[in-house]
Parts: structure tokens; sequence; C-alpha cells
């Protein structure tokens, strides 16, 4: 079929555009440009607008891309409280030199300050106020891992009891009932509530000091017993070879057993040397138990499991939440000016601290699987800042104090579009698909520790889609958005390692591309339908079925597309492309006679017809030509004969014809007074299959025989033949016998038309 456009069955249109930028925000990192356009934009905007600067604000928006349920809060430290500078803060941090501490290591002797060289608390050097700098910077910390050093510790709003279940799921605490009849998760939502600490803090924090089984002694309420037959035996190691190092006095039977019935979630104080003392003090701390819930209780004591859940958290509330240090980060340093210890209070010397213990709490969302749930992360904002991060004084060469992104190296490329990743950004790009079309992309991505899989997400909405189980991507997507509007597809990757086995190892997932889509109009064809002097024209949706207007009329041949394709009335077909459907009628005339023809000694009728030059033309152009025959029929059988068109058109009636003849067998004696009707014939084959024959129209059939022909051409006064084509033309007429048969040239092609 010549014609590529008309089909019968329905195809996808797949439109893929290169990257085009138009009104986003734009920045070059490393020469890697990277922007964000749409809701991408719009978020990045908010950002700044709550008090983010720019870099910030930037690193944030990525994260949001990589994790939309994230909320970021700026912690405004220099606006709260002017004095509040960065050099300030700096100052205030460093001004004792046991403030902040480094460990002895010797990776970490980058971060010891250069001239201080007392040994603090067995092996922990002065650190240098460049380590200070870079680790108070949160600019350095923007990342997956790290920047859970700055979870909101009392973010309890808009937390849902399925979040809060899901970390659960797969653990003792699963659907399982507490004491006063609520499941572990209704009472880790209640307890967040009621004392404005994060629920899911709460839920990831005894998930990660209990474990999935819940099998630790220190939850069993038979501590007690356990304590006691370790110091009645004086145990110092475990059948597995764990240390117990149970003391050989100090303690007696009844107080021991006394610590039976008590539970501690939390391990708040579980602390010592060897389990025996590790368990005595978790049990000791729950004998204490929360004093402010004495009266209610009846006693202090932790003496269910929910009473430990409610005194862990209120343990957390009172000694950081309610003094403004409610993130790891503010634990460290204590910069929010409503605290009542500005620069004290800080309960670890160790400079690393935040960043480490962060990491511990990332490391137990990314183990169970809660990295894509709600998190809030609270972030100091400081006047004064350098243009750029504070340097790493170890250069990233401490790997376990290194941005976690110097952990790993990633990079990628796509192929369609061609746009190549520069190692450590993601890609981004702006594709223009028409509503109804489809989004194509293929590409290979690689990460240092190799890629488990790959997904994507739409618009920061629903689950995560995976797409790959290695790094080569192969992605094509129906867009099936409203016409006129912005989406954004993000890609990420995910690192092949097991995040709870191996913590330094950072990062569980990345952003691999970020593909801003424009959903246009699906683009629009006209369609003109001519028929004769009637012209309808109608512009409808590119792919749209159509169906061609009946027509009964007895000498429509059928419609004829601008393309070259011809269809049937009433045809169905789709429209891609501008069209122009012209309607073709047979303009073909039958000759009212018949002539003599004389060919070899034998004698012929030949009819004739003629057919419109232009029709013609068109007919012969399409990639079915049509097909011209002619039936003769006498009394007694039907001849169908072949049409011979002759090449120099005739003109008449201001048209240019071409003509056409059809010759009869050749015919006997006998057959000299037979009559034969003649006609003429088209037969039209369209483009989808079909067929159709049409007669050519004649005013009424007519009927001519040998013996008219001859007899008419010898009444012609005018015509001068020859005594032998007259004698001939004689014995035709009047059916005389031939004495001689007579092949000589003067009876040879012998045009004789009867007027």
């Amino acid at each position: 079929m010549k014609s590529k456009r008309v089909k019968l069955l329905l195809r996808t249109v797949c439109i893929v555009l290169t990257c085009i930028i138009v009104g986003a925000v734009v920045f070059h990192v490393s020469g890697n440009e990277r922007y964000f356009a749409g809701e991408a934009e719009a978020y990045y905007q908010a950002l700044c607008n709550a008090g983010f600067p720019e870099d910030y604000a930037a690193a944030l928006t990525e994260l949001h891309l990589l994790h939309p349920t994230w909320e970021f809060v700026p912690l405004k430290v220099s606006q709260t409280q002017p004095l509040y500078t960065w050099s300030y803060v700096i100052a205030q941090e460093t001004n004792e030199i046991d403030n902040n501490l480094i460990s002895a290591d010797e990776s970490q002797i980058p971060y010891r300050h250069p001239l201080y060289k007392d040994v603090f608390d067995a092996g922990h050097y002065p650190a240098s106020v460049e380590a200070v700098k870079y680790f108070m910077d949160p600019r350095n910390f923007l990342n997956e891992a790290d920047i859970f050093q700055f979870y909101d510790l009392s973010s309890y709003e808009n937390v849902s009891l399925e979040a809060v279940e899901a970390i659960l799921a797969s653990t003792f605490m699963e659907n399982t009932y507490l004491e006063n009849g609520m499941t572990y998760a209704e009472y880790f939502l209640a307890v967040g509530r009621e004392l404005s600490v994060s629920p899911i803090y709460l839920a990831v924090k005894a998930r990660q000091e209990q474990g999935s089984g819940g099998t630790s002694p220190i939850i069993s309420g038979s501590c007690g017993t356990l304590l006691n037959q370790y110091y009645q035996n004086n145990t110092q190691y475990s059948e597995h070879g764990n240390a117990i190092l149970s003391p050989s006095d100090g303690h007696s039977e009844s107080e021991l057993l006394a610590l039976n019935g008590l539970y501690n979630v939390f391990n708040v104080g579980a602390k010592g040397n060897g389990l025996f003392s590790i368990y005595y003090n978790a049990m000791k701390r729950a004998q204490t138990g929360t004093d402010v819930m004495r009266e209610a209780w009846g006693s202090p004591e932790w003496n269910t499991v929910w009473k430990s859940i409610y005194g862990g958290a209120y343990s957390i509330k009172a000694s950081y939440i309610d003094r403004y240090q409610n993130t790891i980060y503010l634990q460290k340093f204590n910069v929010d000016s409503r605290s009542d210890r500005n620069f004290w209070g800080q309960y670890m010397q160790n400079v690393g601290g935040a960043l480490t213990e962060g990491r511990t709490l990332y490391t137990s969302f990314a183990s169970i699987g809660a990295l894509d749930g709600k998190c809030t992360f609270l972030i100091p904002v400081y006047a004064g800042m350098s243009s750029e991060p504070s340097n790493d004084p170890a250069f990233g060469t401490c790997s376990y104090l290194a941005k976690a992104t110097n952990k790993f190296t990633y990079s990628g490329e796509l192929n369609a579009p061609v746009q190549t990743i520069d190692s450590m950004h993601a890609l981004y790009l702006t594709q223009k698909i028409a509503v109804g079309g489809t989004l194509s992309l293929t590409g290979t991505f690689s990460h240092s520790y190799g890629i488990s899989q790959l997904e994507y997400q739409w618009d920061g909405t629903g689950d995560w889609i995976s797409c790959s189980d290695d790094g080569t991507l192969n992605l094509s997507l129906p867009v099936n958005f409203s016409e006129n509007t912005s989406h954004i597809l993000v890609i990420r990757g995910r690192a092949a390692y097991d995040h709870g086995d191996s913590a330094k190892k950072s990062n569980y997932n990345f952003l691999c591309a970020v593909v801003y889509v424009d959903v246009l109009p699906p683009p629009r064809a006209t369609l003109t339908v001519k028929d004769r002097d009637a012209i309808s024209t109608l512009t409808l949706t590119q792919g749209t079925h159509f169906q061609l207007p009946t027509n009964s009329s007895a000498d429509f041949i059928g419609w004829h597309s601008s393309d070259n394709a011809l269809l049937p009335a009433g045809a169905a077909a789709i429209l891609y492309d501008d069209l122009t459907y012209q309607s073709l009628y047979l303009d073909m005339q039958q000759m009212n006679g018949a002539a003599l023809i004389f060919s070899d000694g034998a004698v012929k009728l030949r009819f004739s017809a003629a057919i419109e030059q232009g029709l013609l033309a068109t007919l012969q152009g399409h990639a079915l030509p049509v097909r011209f025959f002619a039936t003769v029929t006498s009394a007694d059988t039907t001849q169908t004969l072949d049409v011979t068109l002759l090449e120099t058109p005739v003109e008449a009636y201001d048209k240019e014809w071409i003509m056409m003849r059809a010759d009869t067998d050749a015919l006997s004696y006998a057959d000299y007074g037979t009559a034969y009707t003649v006609s003429f014939y088209a037969e039209i084959r369209y483009d989808d299959g079909g067929e159709r024959v049409l007669l050519c129209g004649v005013s009424e059939p007519f009927s001519r025989s040998a013996t008219e022909v001859a007899r008419a051409a010898l009444a012609d006064t005018g015509a001068d033949y020859s005594p032998a084509l007259r004698s001939r033309l004689r014995q035709i007429a009047f059916q005389l016998p031939m004495m001689t048969e007579r092949t000589d040239s003067v009876y040879e092609n012998a045009w004789l038309l009867q007027r």
C-alpha cells in the first residue's frame, strides 16, 4: 500500500523531543547543569522564601525529588538571635578547648588542633577550629544519610498510624497489643502526640534497640531472675562466648529478683562492661522510672511495657526536646538561642558525634525500609557564612567522618535522548510529549557499589515502581495526563548492598534522572472533503478515526486523498496529517457505433469508448491502477474483451479524452448478421482491500452487427473505397459467399466507423 498514513489499525503516537530548558532555575555544579522546573522550581522557591539560602535550597530540592515525603524546616539561628552569626557560634564552640574532641585514631589526625596536644578522656584530642567548622556547617551534610543529624525528634503532626505500622512490620511489635489494650503502633502514635516526640522516631528507636524478635531479657519481665542466676553462678561468659562478667559480691538475691516485672523498651541507661552490668543498669533505670507519673501510675516504676515506652519518650522530651535540642545536631551543637544552656549541655564532646549518631539513625530507617516515610528535618541557617561549604580538613581521606557523598561514585548516560551525567550528579532534562504519547528513555547508570535496581515515580506521589534489576534503563511510559499540564518523572537508583550490614557505605538511594514532562495538546490535523462544488473542513486530533461520506451514485468511483490513497464511499480511516479527499466520478463515454476491422483475413467488430484524460491519469497514478474491460453479448454468447487505450488525446466538449477500444473475436460468415451489444467497465481496487466494478454510462444499450456496419459504410457516398474493399463490404453487407480468400494489404487494418 503506497499510503503510509491511511491505516485501518490504530497506532501509538510516540514523540521524543530534545532537551529544552524553559523558565527553570539553573545551577552549574562541577561542569554539570542541573535545573528545577515546574513543581520542582516552585518547591525550590518555597524553600528560599522560608529562609533557606540558595545553596541549601538547591541541595534540599534534590533530596525532595529523591524523597517527596521529607520536609525541611529552617532553624534561623541568626534571625532569632542576631548575635549568633556564623563566626560567633564558631567562637563559642571553640573557646573551651575540651568542648570538641577528636579520636586518637590515626585516620582522624587531620582534625586535631595544631597547637593543643593534651589528651582527654582516654585518647581524645582537641579538635581544630577548621574541624569544628566542617562538622557544624550544615551544607556539608545535605545528603540522604548525613541529613539525619537534623531529624526533628519533636515532629509528630501529620504522622499516620499506617506509617508507624510500616516500621513495625515483621517484628514482634507488629499488630501486638500492650497491657493497656493498644497496639505498639497505636501507643507510639498516642505517646508521640501527647509528648511532642516523633512517633516515627520512637518506633525506629524501639526496633533498633530490641531488634525484630524482641528476645532481650530487658523486656522479658524476668530479667531479675536471669541476673540472679548470673550472680549466684558467678558467670563470666555465655556459652556463645559473650562477656557477662558477673561480679562476685555487692548484690543480694532479693535485690536482683525485685527487678522482675520491669521493662525498658528503649534500653535507657543500658550501659556497662559486660551483659550483667548492661542488664542491671537498664533494670535499675526502669525501677527509678518516671517520677512525674508516680501519682497517675501509683508508682514511678516501668512495670509494664507501655509504661517503659512512655517513660523513655518522656526522658527524651525532658532532657532535650523541651530544651530546644530536638535534633542530634542540636544535642551536640546547642545553638538555638531559645535553649536555657546555649553552647553547653551538649551531651557529647566528640566533634563528629552528630554526624555519626545521625548516620546510626539513618541506618535504622534504611534497614527497615522506612526512608520513604514522612520525615521532618530542622536545619540551622547562620548569617555570615562563606559562599562555599567549610572544607573537610581530611579532604575525604577519613572515610568514617567524610561526607556520605565521598564514600561512593556514580555516573550514567542516556542513549535516547542522548545525554551524559557527570559523576555524582543527576541528569536533568525537559521533554515535551503530546497527550496520549509515550515517553521513552534508554541508558545505563553505574555505581561504585553496584546497582540493585532502578525505580521511578511520577510527581512525588504513589509508590516507587521498579523498572530494572540493574543499571540498565529501558523505560517506555504512556503519558496519560491532561493536556497543557506539567509533570516530573524521577528515576533513582539503589546501591547494591545491605545497608543494615554496612552503615559506613552510606547513601542507599541516589538520584539518577529528573525528567520534566510538559504535556502538549494532541497534534491536530485538517481533514478536507471535496465533493464537486461542496467542500467541508474539520480540524481533528491526530489519530482520530473518521468515516468518509457515503455516495449512492452509480458513477461514483471513490475518495482520492492528497497522499494518493483511494477509498470507497463510507470507508473508515485514521487522520495523522493534513489530508484532502476529492470525490471521483467515472467520466467515461461509450461511442454509439462500431467499426469493421480486417486483419490477416479475419473480420472483427471494434467498439470504442473515451475517458477523460485527467481522471485516467489519477487512476493510473494510484498504487492499485484501474483495469478496463468490455463485454460483448449476442443472443447466444457473451465475450469479455480486453481494452486497449490509445495514447493521443482527443479534444471534445472542452475536455481532453483518451480513446479506448475493444475488438471482438474473429467473426465467421455465419456471424455477420448477428447483433452484438457492448458494455465498457472500469474495475477499481481500493486501499482498504475492497473492489468495485463501474459500468460506463450510456443513455441506453445499443447493438450492432457486421452486416449493419458494412451497409452503413457502403451508404456513405463520400467514402473513397478501393474496388477490392468495396467488394468485401458488399459480401458482408449482403452475406454473399466469398469466392476467394483475400489477404493482400488492401484489407489490412481498415478502420470503418459507422456514423
